[in-house]
């Protein structure tokens, strides 16, 4: 999140991010990575406390009294099922929405902040560069200014209006940027004739900005809500609601591997296997962007999806399990002497 918040500033200070979206921009950015790092919090979460108990010798007690992995996994679902639902949600709903809602603020945004880079005392020019702005002072909130004089330029006419004050607005439909200013007066030249025309005026608006839409505020793929990705036929559209899914299936894949993967020997300390944690983890979602970029080139079948990186730990998995022989489900076993 700090590394998020020090590119978003950087970005509000070239002008690239309006100042108003800045929140909305980090709320969006903290809930997309609260999605990646909701499994591998769960996955050290086990790794840590089977790793507690192991070097406390509580899980050679259980072994003793006839617990085994089949077990402890019931006891782990438990604890999965609440977590797996609301990694399913933010994942597949609530990632695609605030990154919606982050994006529309934005783009509402712009206009707006052309406007506040409007300063007092001194000449402005419009982005279009055919109007010039001049205002005595400015209202702290930057919505109203004072003593406006504005000077318009076209191929056939030059106009320049006073005005007591005005302040900004966007209409609802178009949403394009207006300066509304009044009362004052309106002075018109037609270039190549003598006659001058003078308007006095209550209220009058004037177009800063046309809204452009072009293809840069096309709803990307991580906005599109998951209905939209099912019915589209585009495969960036059907890889990102694979991705989607697959990062729920990634937290139970993991809850699975961490409890083989905890095991402590008798002489070492309970964080003993945090670092393979780690490297498991940091595979795993090197894979799937792996895996996501070879989908989209279409260098890997759609069929074949995920499944093929799930079923790789899947498999490592049941090699530790089987390792420390207890196979899939563990009977119960009762030493004796």
């Amino acid at each position: 999140m700090s590394n998020s918040l020090g590119r978003l500033l950087a970005d509000v200070a070239d002008g690239e991010i309006p100042q108003q979206a800045l929140w909305p921009v980090l709320l969006s950015q903290s809930v997309k990575i609260f999605t990646l790092l909701l499994p591998i919090s769960f996955f050290l979460g086990i790794v840590f406390a089977f790793g507690r108990l192991y070097k406390d010798h509580e899980i050679s007690v259980m072994n003793a009294c006839g617990m085994g992995y089949w077990q402890f996994y019931k006891s782990i679902l438990l604890v999965i099922l609440p977590v797996f639902i609301l990694n399913a949600f933010t994942s597949v709903w609530l990632n695609s929405s605030v990154q919606r809602s982050a994006q529309s603020i934005v783009s509402n945004s712009k206009n707006i902040h052309e406007f506040n880079q409007v300063k007092a005392g001194q000449f402005n020019q419009s982005k279009s560069g055919a109007h010039v702005f001049f205002m005595e002072s400015i209202s702290e909130d930057k919505q109203v200014l004072h003593n406006v004089i504005i000077s318009q330029s076209t191929e056939k006419t030059r106009a320049l209006e006073t005005a007591k004050s005005g302040r900004h607005k966007i209409d609802e439909i178009t949403g394009d940027l207006f300066l509304v200013v009044g009362p004052g007066e309106r002075t018109e030249l037609e270039l190549g004739k003598k006659n001058v025309k003078v308007i006095q005026f209550k209220q009058h608006g004037i177009l800063i900005a046309k809204k452009v839409v072009s293809d840069s505020y096309r709803i990307r793929e991580r906005e599109k809500p998951p209905a939209l990705l099912w019915r589209s036929t585009e495969l960036k559209d059907k890889v990102e609601l694979m991705w989607r899914i697959s990062i729920p299936l990634v937290l139970i894949v993991l809850a699975l591997l961490a409890v083989p993967l905890s095991y402590v020997a008798p002489r070492k300390g309970q964080f003993g296997k945090i670092g393979y944690a780690l490297l498991v983890y940091i595979a795993y979602f090197n894979l799937m962007a792996f895996g996501r970029s070879q989908l989209e080139q279409g260098n890997i079948p759609l069929m074949l999806n995920f499944w093929w990186i799930h079923l790789i730990f899947i498999g490592l998995t049941i090699i530790l399990l089987v390792k420390a022989g207890r196979g899939f489900v563990l009977h119960r076993r009762v030493l004796s002497r």
